[in-house]
């Protein structure tokens, strides 16, 4: 009897001096462990994955593809309310120019670097005043064909819509693209919303 109740005795000291201490030591380790990974996986889901590529070729060739990334990179920073703000500031001034900290920043993220990015919309600039004489014209060479197909003007001006449409073909052929005036022709007004009136 007295072996089995010093067996006794030694398992609930076991149990109290040296198990539930364990026990609350391993609970308190796993517990610290959860908190701290999940803290560390949380950090790392926050923080801004470094770009695979960012786009610095300064060139102002229109390729389709770097266009359209730009349209999504403006639509996304148009949207946020300080960036949208120096987005709009920066675009509107000559290159080079000085592109804003948090702008650069966010730019980087999308994978342009600022004056890449500023050369492309200056062409965008560009490739919209062109379209934008074009549209003209074909209004002109409309509104004149039919005030003579209607007898409001005389007929000898004719010639000038053969002059007008020659003008447009000579701007087709020379400073403008079919792709070109087709990517304005889509998205100008995004140039229109992005551009400053002054300028």
């Amino acid at each position: 009897m007295r072996k089995i109740s010093k067996w006794k005795k030694f398992r609930r000291v076991f149990k109290r001096k040296l198990l539930k201490p364990l026990l609350y030591a391993a609970g308190a380790s796993l517990l610290l462990y959860l908190l701290i990974s999940n803290a560390i996986i949380q950090k790392r889901i926050a923080e801004p994955q470094a770009p695979q590529f960012v786009i610095s070729r300064i060139s102002d060739q229109f390729d389709e593809t770097e266009f359209m990334h730009m349209l999504l990179t403006i639509q996304e920073l148009r949207n946020l309310p300080e960036e949208g703000r120096e987005l709009r500031q920066f675009v509107n001034q000559p290159f080079p120019s000085a592109c804003p900290k948090l702008l650069a920043h966010r730019l980087n993220q999308m994978n342009w670097a600022p004056q890449a990015f500023l050369i492309r919309v200056k062409k965008m600039f560009k490739m919209y005043d062109i379209y934008d004489r074009i549209i003209r014209l074909d209004e002109t060479i409309a509104f004149l064909s039919e005030e003579i197909d209607n007898d409001r003007l005389p007929l000898r001006l004719a010639s000038q819509i053969k002059v007008l449409k020659e003008e447009r073909d000579n701007i087709f052929n020379k400073e403008i693209t079919k792709a070109e005036y087709d990517f304005m022709q889509t998205y100008g007004g995004i140039v229109i919303r992005l551009r400053d009136p002054a300028e």
